[in-house]
């Protein structure tokens, strides 16, 4: 509420102007009303009044001399004269003391309302100028801009007047946001490079310094707009990191804007930028030029529409166990550009790649029959999934692993990559293995494969398969196990499925094969 005080030497005068608006609903209280210049002085003493409605003509001493020594005591306070229409001369001469206005008596209602709502205004944001310039002398740039941008302030007149109090008025604005690895802003390291930027930028009027949300964050007045300053700038910054011993970093560019108002537009874009920063090529400058990881691939049309790991995971098994370094890369290839082109989620490539490598990790233990080798813990390595910091990274982690996984070198004629199909069959014949799957990681066409198949070994492929399979359960049956563990044992999940290919190559039925064993 803003405080008013009354002076008139008239009391019904006094009395009407107190109920004459609905002074409460305006947003004043009349906390008081004086008879002469003498009593209003002393009650100005005491209230400190906002608004003063001010008599000009009163005995002893009148509203211009009354005026005169407010003034000399108030130089904020607002006023409005009353005066008779033979005295609007008079009161014109009180223009040198800044007033508000006149009211000539009789006061008509309408045109009071007008000035005290206009003096409300004018109160208000006096009011406000006065709260921010007292904040712009508590605060510097750094934290008028973290309260600009987490718009703990208001974009109008006074936060602008308040920018140019800190010399933030540019013809550009480019905000510049730097993410340290692993690094809180408050750790040594963190406050030690936010020192290192201050010197850099600060000291040569570069830019200004600021944290914000767990970043860095730099207002540029220069814009960057070009790949080589982009490149120049990280090289800067990748030169601080290393002088202060942090880790990895990423950068994140907004867009230049010409106002202060498009700060937050240039501050939200780098915000997103490096709140999407996994999918990013390591070690760039980001900014609305740059390409996401493997985009390329995407757009390409080779990669795959969907994501379905039990034929992946297959393919890629035996691309390790063949050693076809190759097909592996290949494979993960198409596997991570297809979590893409699903959009898949940081966190869910993470999850899917990690059971990625479980699988082939658990089938290629259990093909190996070194204890030495079946022994070796490789969890550390696949957990480290979860560590890396971007996609890029991720992928060659996981190339990297499996490429450890692979037991043999890349085939490079037909008949060792035969002798690798058949060995791999020996190692695999429990699984559901097609010749489709191998066509693909030895990057034939599957009845070329096929074909040469029956050249190399006098068989087609699924007869040789058949073949592997009866003779690792005649094995089986002689150490006294169960028809139907041996069925599942070799491959065969249909148990009169496993007597008819039995039959077929042994002469006999499982059941009587054992049966002449026991003779």
């Amino acid at each position: 509420m803003m405080n008013v005080l009354i002076v008139d030497d008239e009391p019904k005068l006094r009395e009407g102007l107190k109920s004459i608006v609905s002074w409460h609903e305006l947003g004043y209280q009349v906390v008081d009303t004086a008879a002469n210049g003498s009593e209003a002085l002393e009650k100005h003493r005491l209230y400190s009044p906002d608004l003063m409605l001010i008599d000009i003509r009163m005995p002893g001493m009148d509203g211009l001399q009354l005026i005169e020594a407010i003034r000399a005591k108030d130089s904020d306070i607002h006023l409005l004269i009353l005066s008779g229409y033979a005295d609007f001369d008079y009161a014109k001469q009180a223009i040198a003391h800044r007033v508000d206005g006149y009211l000539l008596k009789p006061v008509d209602e309408e045109e009071l309302v007008r000035y005290l709502l206009q003096i409300k205004q004018s109160i208000e944001q006096e009011q406000e100028w006065v709260t921010m310039n007292r904040a712009a002398s508590e605060w510097n740039r750094a934290q008028f801009l973290q309260a600009w941008l987490t718009e703990e302030i208001q974009t109008d007149a006074v936060s602008r007047q308040m920018a140019e109090g800190l010399k933030l008025c540019w013809e550009h604005y480019q905000v510049l946001l730097v993410h340290v690895q692993g690094e809180e802003i408050g750790s040594e390291t963190g406050l030690s490079l936010k020192h290192q930027l201050i010197t850099r930028f600060e000291e040569n009027e570069q830019g200004v310094v600021f944290p914000i949300q767990g970043d860095l964050a730099i207002l540029l007045p220069t814009p960057v707009l070009t790949s080589g300053s982009r490149n120049a700038l990280r090289k800067q910054l990748a030169d601080l990191v290393k002088k202060r011993g942090a880790g990895s970093f990423t950068a994140a560019l907004g867009p230049s804007v010409h106002d202060l108002e498009g700060i937050n537009l240039s501050y939200q874009t780098a915000k997103e930028l490096m709140r999407e920063r996994f999918f990013y090529p390591s070690g760039e400058m980001l900014s609305s030029e740059s390409t996401r990881y493997l985009l390329d691939a995407l757009n390409s049309g080779e990669a795959l529409r969907s994501y379905d790991s039990a034929p992946i995971i297959e393919q890629l098994y035996y691309a390790v166990d063949i050693g076809n370094v190759e097909v592996l890369h290949k494979l993960i290839q198409q596997a991570v550009a297809a979590m893409l082109n699903e959009q898949y989620t940081e966190s869910g490539m993470r999850n899917a790649l990690a059971e990625l490598l479980t699988s082939i990790h658990n089938k290629w233990t259990l093909r190996r029959t070194d204890p030495q080798t079946r022994a070796m813990d490789y969890s550390d390595r696949i957990a480290a999934v979860f560590r890396q910091r971007t996609l890029e990274d991720l992928h060659a982690h996981v190339a990297e692993f499996l490429g450890e996984l692979s037991s043999c070198a890349a085939c490079d004629s037909r008949d060792q990559g035969m002798k690798q199909i058949m060995d791999l069959i020996q190692r695999n014949y429990s699984e559901n293995i097609k010749l489709e799957t191998l066509a693909s990681v030895f990057n034939y066409n599957s009845a070329y494969l096929g074909k040469m198949f029956k050249n190399s070994t006098g068989e087609y492929f699924n007869t040789y398969l058949d073949k592997v399979r009866i003779n690792k359960a005649k094995d089986l049956l002689k150490q006294g196990m169960k028809v139907y563990q041996v069925a599942e044992k070799v491959g065969y999940t249909n148990v009169d499925y496993f007597h008819s290919k039995f039959k077929k190559y042994v002469g006999t039925s499982p059941s009587n094969f054992r049966k002449e064993l026991e003779l």
